[in-house]
């Protein structure tokens, strides 16, 4: 087999305090399926940068050691030279989508090589197809679903045919028909003798297909081998998330702290949300599940005046948000972004992590200290949250949400980029917010966390609610819907007593 990259002797910092790979000696060959795991913060991400070359040409650090790609070290080559043989699917698909429309974006990578327009088009339909994304090609990327912008970042890479590709987190954010669609098309290249490099949280979509595992833990490789000992492994450290039994809890049949009533929304033309009604009272938990694009994130923006309701109305303590501004909602609804870099407006995290507190109850240093232990923050409060790695910036913001301890709670993708040991510690952290009489919304394609965290499922399709009640009944519905979840029917209990299937996303 031939090798395709080496590093040898590999550390990299991104700055003089910590070395965040050390030691790294690996060889991957042509046609590996290469499944790359870890706890956030062992280096994964940065891991990838290098692969590629934006580790040492676009990414400030100290870099020793060699990265060898088809024969030559990865300084020697510009990251041009390399985009032919490397793609890399970057854990943000926003810094990979900067064109007008969807089209234009998977299109670019053709372009710089200076590719017959004809063909680029072909291949830009082609590869859209794929993936099922031809219907967002006229679409600008701002104006799409985190999940739909992860496949036209993935698109934009497949199009340009690599002989390796790495992708770091593409399961993150997507619909089990997107992770599906994905690691079909994964395996269809490696069949077809690509190498693929898959650095993923969502282990059980991602180890399957795998002929070969790493896991990296401090920045050292902890293990190489096989997949089904590098299964045993995950488990063993908590990576593969195990969640306790949820008990369901009863909520007082009091008036609803938010209703939303005949709520439509359209943009470009497009509408985004039905007619919408829903009520949500006081302690409740309640996951907002459906696929991609389905109109999740923009009903939760209506809920804190981001958005406001083309016709209909939403109702928040008594009082119709039409008429307030989102700063003077900010006390009564937390909302926590899907891309944190949206939320953040302040130089260091100690500073993220209070103003909220600061502008509304004031700051409680008890409080903020139990935020900080539960999000393993302690470490990097004097960092610009801008600087950290996603998984961490995913953390700071939540744990900026929670600091300010807002009555509701609205969370849009809180698992994305987090591995299974913060997914559990997340879980009972909300445990107690319910005991506490906090209320939470959860925006979420990860079925195995709304069922551990909440006891209410919203389900939208196409901009409408097609059910809403228990896990179990929910569950049901989406089952039914084409393209859905494989369900195993032995593994739930639902607050009636009876078994709840079991979502295996991918």
């Amino acid at each position: 087999m031939e090798t395709v990259i080496e590093l040898r002797g590999v550390h990299f910092r991104y700055d003089p305090d910590a070395w965040v790979l050390e030691g790294i000696d690996l060889s991957i060959g042509s046609a590996e399926y290469v499944v790359v795991g870890g706890a956030n913060g062992s280096g994964k991400s940065t891991l990838g940068y290098l692969l590629n070359g934006l580790i040492p040409h676009f990414v400030e650090g100290e870099l020793s050691g060699n990265v060898i790609v088809a024969g030559h070290d990865t300084r020697d080559l510009a990251v041009v030279d390399l985009a032919a043989q490397v793609g890399l699917v970057l854990q943000n698909p926003e810094a990979q989508l900067f064109n007008a429309t969807v089209a234009e974006d998977i299109a670019f990578g053709l372009e710089s090589f200076g590719g017959e327009a004809a063909l680029i088009d072909e291949k830009v339909i082609e590869v859209a197809a794929s993936l099922h994304i031809e219907h967002l090609l006229e679409r600008a990327p701002d104006g799409l679903s985190g999940g739909e912008k992860r496949l036209a970042a993935i698109a934009s890479v497949l199009a340009l045919e690599p002989s390796v590709v790495v992708l770091d987190e593409p399961f993150a954010e997507l619909d089990w028909e997107g992770v599906a669609l994905v690691r079909g098309r994964l395996r269809n290249l490696h069949r077809a003798g690509k190498t693929i490099i898959l650095i993923e949280q969502r282990l059980q979509s991602a180890i399957e297909e795998a002929t070969r595992c790493i896991i990296l833990e401090d920045g050292r490789v902890l293990f190489d081998g096989t997949p089904a000992k590098g299964k045993e492994i995950f488990a063993a450290k908590q990576l593969i998330v195990s969640y306790p039994q949820r008990v369901p809890r009863m909520v007082p049949n009091d008036p609803p702290i938010l209703s939303a009533h005949n709520l439509c929304r359209q943009m470009d033309g497009e509408t985004i949300l039905k007619e919408v009604s829903l009520e949500i009272r006081r302690g409740e938990s309640v996951a907002l599940i459906g696929r991609n694009g389905a109109g999740k994130t923009s009903l939760i923006k209506h809920f804190n005046a981001l958005l406001k309701p083309c016709s209909g109305s939403v109702v928040l303590f008594g009082e119709n948000t039409r008429a307030k501004r989102t700063s003077e909602l900010a006390a009564y609804v937390g909302l926590s972004f899907q891309n944190p870099h949206d939320q953040f407006f302040k130089l260091r995290v100690d500073q993220e992590l209070r103003v909220g507190a600061s502008m509304h109850k004031g700051v409680d240093d008890e409080w903020i200290d139990r935020v900080l232990h539960i999000f393993k923050l302690g470490g990097l409060l004097d960092r610009s949250p801008f600087r950290l790695s996603e998984g961490e910036k995913k953390r700071v913001a939540l744990a900026s949400i929670f600091a300010a301890q807002p009555p509701m709670v609205v969370l849009d993708e809180p698992t994305v980029n987090q591995d299974g040991y913060f997914r559990r510690a997340l879980v009972r952290f909300l445990a107690k917010l319910e005991e506490f009489g906090f209320t939470l919304i959860i925006v979420t394609h990860d079925l195995e966390f709304a069922r551990a965290a909440t006891d209410r499922w919203i389900l939208l399709e196409a901009g409408e609610v097609i059910a809403d009640g228990s896990p179990r009944a929910v569950s049901e519905k989406l089952h039914a819907l084409p393209g859905q979840p494989t369900v195993d029917h032995t593994q739930w209990t639902s607050r009636e007593g009876h078994t709840l299937g079991k979502a295996q996303l991918g």
